[in-house]
């Protein structure tokens, strides 16, 4: 089957960020979640929305993908929101046979860099492979050179009125027109300093993913924690001035946002808060695209979903203007709470998440999901299985 930026905000320097949701004067269910990092900017600017409008509330502990999962096997949370499927035990307790997959949010990965230059500039995959591998070390280095100086096609997406990317009747995205820009951006001749995150990471999992399939020579293998891949172990033990990392999204984001001529990857608004500007990535079919929810929303509308809730991700697709590093964020549930009035809170919370938070947060960086498109549908099949 076939499958917007937010308010500007401090990076506060924590270990762990929790959210706390605020009960609304009537009383409402209180649930615990908590994991992915990458959610949190959309899950703070929708707390009011979704207490308003339900009653119920939900402490988010931000604490990663990896964590997260953790606490679930723990049963420590209701839920967990995760950049990556949970397939395999994080801690060593056995995955809860009754938990299930929800594909609620889908987003654009953005890579970023802390560069003084005019516009931002482009990289092809190879490219972003060998700078996080270690093999390209200077900002001048002819492969970003090559990228910077030729010329580019653009897609433009046939949208409706309310401005939602019209889809075919295969659900794929309909291309209204190409354009062709030409890029000229001069490179300084300065080191790299990589910035990747530390702690267990679904959004380090899935870079390293679209990585392994876009780049096999540079990176051989992908998972959650960056250290310990074998295609960057080695540079970073060799080089740990120009490798430098941090826990967390918003941290991350800060240490990039400190150190000049570096480059990371992360959830696009951190981009924003941060002052970093976004690299507009070279697909496998040779466009520029920039890393919008658009490019996204176009990625995933070429992806299958399995009968089990999880998204086929394509890295290597060529269809137009679709963002290779697109990621799916999953709710992590249960279909057995044994108590029927979480059940159907969690399933609330979820599908408020899924459907509305982007219609309520103005340019929230995450694409807003059509229930009767075939994510849509799918999330609905799922969230029905929260029943007790």
């Amino acid at each position: 089957m076939k499958v917007s930026r937010l308010i500007k905000s401090t990076v506060v320097v924590v270990s762990a960020l929790s959210i706390a949701i605020a009960p609304n004067a009537f009383a409402g269910t209180t649930l615990a979640a908590g994991g992915a990092t990458s959610v949190t900017n959309l899950v703070q600017a929708c707390k009011s929305f979704y207490n308003t409008d339900t009653g119920d509330s939900f402490p988010y502990n931000s604490v990663g993908s990896g964590q997260g999962q953790k606490d679930l096997e723990g049963k420590k949370i209701d839920f967990a929101f995760s950049d990556s499927t949970h397939l395999k035990s994080q801690s060593g307790i056995a995955i809860d046979t009754n938990e299930i997959h929800i594909p609620a949010m889908v987003w654009a990965l953005g890579v970023m860099t802390n560069l003084n230059t005019s516009k931002p500039i482009a990289l092809s995959p190879k490219t972003i492979g060998g700078i996080f591998s270690g093999k390209i070390t200077r900002w001048n280095d002819p492969a970003i050179v090559a990228d910077n100086n030729r010329t580019f096609t653009v897609t433009v997406y046939k949208k409706d009125k309310a401005g939602k990317i019209v889809k075919d009747k295969t659900g794929k995205a309909e291309v209204l027109r190409t354009n062709t820009v030409t890029q000229k951006i001069s490179m300084p001749n300065q080191p790299i300093t990589v910035v990747y995150r530390l702690d267990s990471s679904g959004t380090t999992d899935n870079f390293t993913a679209a990585l392994k399939s876009l780049d096999p020579t540079n990176f051989t293998d992908a998972g959650k924690v960056f250290n310990a891949l074998a295609s960057t172990k080695a540079a970073i033990a060799a080089d740990p001035i120009h490798f430098q990392s941090a826990s967390g999204s918003a941290l991350v984001a800060s240490l990039a946002a400190k150190t000049k001529y570096s480059i990371t990857y992360n959830e696009t608004n951190y981009a924003k808060s941060a002052g970093l500007k976004l690299v507009q990535v070279i697909n496998p079919n040779g466009d520029l695209v920039p890393a919008t929810d658009d490019g996204a929303a176009a990625f995933v509308s070429t992806s299958d979903i399995a009968a089990n809730g999880t998204v086929a991700l394509d890295y290597t697709n060529k269809n137009p203007g679709v963002y290779p590093f697109t990621v799916v964020t999953y709710a992590l549930a249960s279909t057995n709470y044994g108590d029927a009035t979480k059940a159907a809170a969690v399933k609330k919370a979820i599908e408020y998440h899924a459907f509305t938070c982007t219609k309520k947060v103005a340019d929230s960086g995450f694409i807003t999901i059509d229930p009767t498109s075939p994510l849509g549908k799918k999330i609905t099949t799922q969230l029905a299985k929260l029943g007790k």
